[in-house]
């Protein structure tokens, strides 16, 4: 089966709409994607980059950036790495104000069960609350 890894370009193109050619060649290979013809791999470096393009470049507020990343984490025929890892961290997010790669970083430490050294008081007080639940 061909595998395809989508740029971070090609991904802000389908979730902002502002080249519609663009944004419709994306959406040719995500119909692909979802008839089993190719494998679309999405890759943790490339969401981390389209939070970023959305949040700085786009200047998209919290809400909407979350509305574009979860839409996107949560397409099952794209093969998303550490796809679980993304949807908490979402929910993490959502609900607090750090950063999503800290929420993602809290998160991945919870899977890896291991402790996380920071001298970020934010980040360390969430991750003291995350283990008392």
């Amino acid at each position: 089966m061909k595998r395809v890894v989508i740029d971070t370009n090609g991904f802000l193109r389908l979730l902002l709409d502002d080249i519609p050619k663009q944004a419709s060649e994306i959406e040719s290979l995500l119909k692909s994607a979802k008839k089993g013809e190719i494998e679309i791999f999405l890759p943790q470096i490339i969401v981390f980059e389209i939070v970023f393009a959305l949040e700085k470049y786009y200047r998209l507020n919290k809400k909407e950036v979350l509305e574009k990343v979860e839409s996107l984490v949560s397409i099952g025929y794209i093969n998303v790495e550490s796809r679980e890892t993304f949807v908490k961290s979402v929910d993490l997010y959502k609900n607090n104000t750090i950063s999503f790669v800290d929420c993602f970083l809290l998160n991945i430490v919870e899977v890896r069960q291991a402790k996380l050294f920071t001298f970020d008081k934010k980040l360390e007080n969430l991750q003291q609350s995350k283990l008392k639940t």
